[in-house]
């Protein structure tokens, strides 16, 4: 109804060639074995495992969406008393997936081998079987430093979750309602005195059924036009929030126990003022920004009480000097904001997962100070 459509933006971005490790690597290495649970084209894993190489450890690719390929997958359980042994066989090489040191969780995709010749119930019915036999698998190796679980990716994912948690940690939120009734749709931009922008309320993203072409829903100002198309309101929830004035925005990457901040001139060009991800990049500053120590505390506490080793959250500084808590991903995009601010997230990911830096989950917040445990 009141969001446009944006294709995926053609960002700069570089060609890395990656190559699986050989067996007599992995088995040298395998207290800095990273897997990366992904998909062959996310340049994000390129960049990522090209900075583990660097650091001594061996970064480990597996695409789901090959299983049945070149990949082969077995989880044997020998009854009481015994472990139970889960391995890959990725282009005939062996992996023993509890010999990992820690996994880092990127935006797999999921497709069964020969989908070209299966039914749409077959296809549907092979993908089911696969994500039970990969969830089972990745909930057994719940020891592990995951950069993040997929069950805790999933729940973070939540917005109005997301809101709470924030606002309980002191972070201040934009009054957000989300429904599909028109009345309170009319009730709350009054409220706002018009001042109402609409966003998805999931992923904003929409695959084309005949092709290739992947869209997202933008940020959109809510109008006074749209306020009477009950049909449309009434199709789906709508996500709707006060629209909070913005001097510039900040996105704080989260990884592990660092909090590495990028300001945004979003308001520099007309393009990007309401929402970002309308690119514009040649007028849109990107530069590193540090936080103030309280909001840094708090983006970590949020991160942790998620349980995430990484989060991509979007604020708002307000020209009164404000910080406005939107957002969290647990997924989120990063490459271009690091190329465009040279701000090392990459490296850092890299640092957390072969264990030079520490993990979230092992930090301890006291009113002003971070501590690591010792344990």
């Amino acid at each position: 109804m009141v969001s446009s459509l944006g294709p995926v933006p053609n960002l700069p971005s570089r060609t890395w060639i990656v190559l699986l490790p050989s067996r007599s690597q992995m088995e040298s290495s395998m207290d800095k074995s990273v897997l990366i649970i992904s998909n062959p084209e996310d340049e994000h894993t390129a960049r990522v495992a090209a900075h583990i190489r660097q650091l001594g450890g061996v970064p480990i690719l597996f695409y789901p969406e090959e299983l049945g390929h070149s990949i082969l997958f077995r989880a044997h359980h020998e009854g009481a008393g015994c472990p139970t042994h889960q391995m890959l066989v990725i282009n005939g090489e062996p992996l023993d997936l509890s010999q990992v040191s820690s996994i880092w969780y990127r935006r797999p995709r999921l497709q069964p081998a020969d989908e070209q010749a299966m039914s749409y119930e077959g296809i549907a019915f092979a993908r089911d079987e696969w994500k039970a036999a990969l969830e089972g698998t990745y909930a057994l190796l719940d020891g592990k430093l995951w950069v993040s679980h997929p069950d805790h990716l999933h729940i973070a994912a939540r917005k109005p979750l997301q809101l709470r948690l924030a606002a309980e940690l002191g972070l201040r939120t934009p009054r957000t309602l989300i429904t599909n009734d028109p009345d309170q749709v009319r009730t709350f931009f009054r409220s706002c005195d018009g001042q109402v922008v609409v966003k998805a309320t999931g992923s904003g993203w929409i695959y084309a059924q005949d092709g290739d072409d992947v869209y997202y829903v933008l940020t959109n100002r809510l109008t006074l036009d749209e306020l009477d198309a009950d049909d449309a309101i009434q199709t789906s929830p709508l996500t709707l929030q006060e629209e909070i004035p913005k001097a510039y925005e900040v996105r704080a990457n989260v990884v592990g126990q660092q909090v590495l901040a990028i300001r945004i001139d979003s308001q520099a060009s007309p393009e990007s003022a309401l929402d970002w991800r309308r690119y514009d990049l040649p007028h849109t500053p990107y530069a590193p920004y540090v936080l103030p120590g309280n909001i840094a505390r708090q983006c970590l506490q949020l991160t942790q009480r998620l349980s995430l080793e990484f989060g991509a959250i979007d604020l708002i500084r307000t020209p009164m000097g404000e910080y406005v808590f939107l957002e969290i991903n647990g997924n989120g995009q990063f490459l271009w904001a690091e190329e465009h601010s040279g701000v090392g997230i990459s490296a850092a990911l890299a640092n957390l997962l072969v264990g030079n830096a520490p993990a979230l989950r092992s930090a301890v917040f006291t009113m002003e100070v971070l501590y690591e445990t010792v344990e």
